[in-house]
């Protein structure tokens, strides 16, 4: 009995930590692939083993591109720096090894990921969070320690750097602020977060003036980037149902930033899009997602939590075009890249569709162990982490 009462009590404060519902909000089995014209196809340019694949389905690491190097991290703790044009190893390192042996056995746990959240990249620093609960920022020349600091709570998503200082965004509902050069922290936010919701955080968006954070309180704020004040907050779902399971307004999913908008949408509650110069909502749509939103031929594209796919005016509001080919199979964040929105699914598919009417023009077997992370597009190379823990790159032709 003592020990059901700690899981339970484990379970309630933990919030974000423990609840997924099919990791990515949906029900129902997962359509069939069906059969259709190709247009275009996706060639694999270059593959290389970073790690070991997370057994955690709510850490997607993704990597992170600057100049001539794209930099990647698995949940085993490898950490690497790659040539852009044809995967070379540059530097490798191991996040344990920056422990000394008492503080790896204290800190992660046999057969534990250990890292959760990344890659963060910015100011000549490489970032990670670890489920030790640390933020760690090495030196993107030769995968040195810069410094190391403690969080809050567990990162599950990339850590931002900006401008001389790193944004980190942990499951219990608090955004800090860290000193770049030596990780002290600057600022702490703090909200309250339900009892219960999705596994995951949203990445916060950072600017020279102000910082997007979105919550499980279905709210998000524009923070100060200089002391973390609110200087607006803003409700894109309302809690409604008896249940918890009914009441789950979480946003976990990327937001979006097209000239002066903002866009944000989030699970059981609303596609959003607010104005940043005169905090005005300019128009609100019911959606439930929680991958959340991409952008592109003026559109802004949502991945619903039924991994429907839909393209929706990015000035009115009103829908552009809706498939439901990929229904219940989980697909990633929707990513733009040329004529193209690119999303991966539960069984390694990457999928190509045109952005002008949602047809699908391409497909491609990526990783048999499936893809959870969001693809990062770099013109017309599309860069993919597959569950596996292998760092793929396609180009689209």
């Amino acid at each position: 009995m003592t020990r059901l009462a700690l899981i339970t009590c484990l379970l309630v404060l933990s919030g974000c930590s423990w609840f997924s519902k099919d990791e990515d909000g949906s029900d129902g089995e997962p359509r069939d692939l069906e059969s259709f014209a190709k247009e275009v196809d996706v060639e694999r340019v270059w593959s290389s083993r970073v790690g070991k694949g997370a057994a955690d389905k709510a850490i997607r690491l993704v990597p992170a591109i600057s100049g001539s190097r794209v930099f990647a991290a698995a949940a085993d703790g490898s950490i690497s720096a790659l040539q852009r044009d044809n995967g070379r190893s540059i530097w490798r390192v191991q996040a344990e090894d920056f422990y000394s042996s008492e503080e790896r056995d204290n800190a992660f746990g046999k057969d534990v990921d250990i890292i959760t959240g990344g890659v963060g990249i910015g100011d000549q620093l490489l970032a990670v969070g670890t489920s030790a609960g640390e933020v760690l920022a090495l030196n993107q020349s030769d995968g040195s320690l810069a410094w190391r600091s403690r969080t809050t709570s567990e990162v599950l998503a990339p850590p931002q750097i900006n401008e001389g200082m790193v944004f980190v965004h942990t499951i219990d509902g608090k955004i800090a602020a860290y000193n770049a050069l030596d990780g002290e922290r600057e600022w702490l936010y703090s909200t309250s977060i339900p009892s219960l919701s999705l596994r995951g955080t949203s990445t916060p968006i950072v600017t020279s003036d102000f910082v997007v954070g979105a919550f499980a309180s279905g709210r998000f704020a524009l923070l100060d980037r200089q002391r973390g004040l609110a200087g607006f907050e803003q409700r894109a779902a309302i809690a409604t149902g008896r249940s918890d399971l009914e009441r789950l307004v979480d946003i976990d999913g990327t937001m979006v930033i097209v000239g002066q908008r903002l866009y944000v949408a989030g699970y059981q509650g609303s596609l959003v899009a607010f104005n940043i110069n005169n905090a005005r909502i300019e128009w609100m749509q019911d959606a439930s997602s929680v991958v959340g939103l991409g952008e592109g031929f003026g559109n802004i594209y949502i991945g619903y939590a039924d991994s429907s796919l839909g393209a929706i005016d990015a000035e009115t509001g009103k829908e552009v075009w809706q498939i439901d080919a990929l229904l219940n199979r989980s697909i990633t964040t929707p990513v733009s890249s040329g004529n193209y929105v690119v999303v991966g699914d539960y069984d390694g598919y990457l999928h190509v569709i045109a952005q002008s009417d949602g047809r699908i023009v391409g497909r491609r077997k990526v990783d048999g162990n499936g893809l959870y992370s969001a693809a990062v597009v770099d013109s017309s190379q599309v860069y993919v982490m597959g569950n596996s823990g292998t760092l793929s790159v396609f180009e689209l032709k």
